[in-house]
């Protein structure tokens, strides 16, 4: 696949997960906790904290710091899909900002936006997939891998590098980790729905700071109330515009693979595995790890 190791880097709301891979091959893999504070909805907001963070798991692999591809958490993130009248190519970008500036709920100046055409390109109308990423937390995630003298070759964002590694053209992912949940509605491998919910831990009111984690039974029952929302929100405004589909959920995440999450799912929803097109380690965690195979199978130019 690559003829150089390829380290991947997956920042998650409450840790660091490595994955070092050459051509089909992982090699190592490690995650180390973030210390408190570094990180704040799953943003960075501590970026020399956070480069330490970053080069000590480095250390502790012996990774490479060139070729790093790193993913960025949905949370704050903007997905849409917008629908175009066909127009000359040289005009279709002014024209994505211009619909974007309708459609999003921040301003453009505080967004890195990129875009692509999606599904046929001949067609009457063009779909537009465009993601915007608040510019202060990329800014912030770039400054500390630079201080943990990371060179950084690519980013992504975790709900695209989920879709790359599952790699199931019409899945509805549900990424269920320590705090946060995030659900990805995909159809032909385009996420029509991305949404990501905060679920931070249980607060001590007594002393004011975090407590337990919410116990797995709560978050399977708080994951298939989003779950059935967001099928309800396809179903009312986008379903028709697609081939019919039973659904099916593939479980992601640190917590994905818990009894609890899963026989809760599973009683309403027929549940799927990823299938990543490459063999990986036995002894490897899968559910955890996903992203950072998503991110090694990134096509770079």
């Amino acid at each position: 696949m690559f003829d150089r190791e390829r380290l991947t880097l997956s920042l998650e709301a409450t840790e660091l997960r490595l994955l070092v891979m050459h051509r089909q091959r992982v090699l190592h893999w490690d995650r180390l906790p973030l210390p408190a504070g570094v990180a704040r909805n799953g943003q960075v907001v501590q970026p020399d904290a956070f480069g330490q963070a970053v080069a000590e798991l480095l250390e502790r692999v012996k990774g490479p710091r060139r070729n790093v591809v790193v993913s960025l958490n949905g949370q704050r993130s903007l997905v849409r899909i917008l629908s175009l009248p066909t127009i000359p190519p040289k005009l279709l970008d002014e024209a994505v900002r211009r619909e974007a500036r309708r459609e999003l709920p921040l301003p453009l100046e505080e967004l890195y936006l990129s875009w692509r055409v999606i599904g046929d390109h001949s067609a009457s109308r063009l779909q537009v997939f465009i993601l915007g990423v608040p510019r202060e937390s990329l800014d912030n995630c770039v400054a500390g891998l630079r201080s943990a003298g990371v060179r950084l070759q690519a980013m992504d964002l975790k709900p695209l590098a989920l879709i790359r590694a599952v790699n199931l053209p019409d899945v509805l992912l549900a990424d269920l980790e320590a705090e946060t949940e995030t659900i990805i509605l995909v159809r032909g491998f385009v996420p029509y729905i991305v949404r990501s919910v905060a679920l931070p831990r249980v607060v001590d009111t007594t002393q004011g700071l975090p407590g337990e984690a919410r116990p797995p039974a709560e978050r399977a029952e708080h994951l298939a109330v989003e779950i059935q929302r967001t099928l309800d929100f396809y179903g009312s405004t986008l379903a028709a515009k697609h081939p019919s589909w039973s659904p099916v959920v593939c479980l992601t995440g640190a917590l994905g693979g818990a009894e609890e999450v899963r026989a809760r799912i599973g009683a309403h929803w027929p549940l799927i595995e990823a299938v990543p097109p490459f063999p990986l380690p036995e002894e490897l965690p899968l559910l955890p790890y996903l992203v950072n195979i998503g991110l090694a199978l990134k096509g770079l130019p």
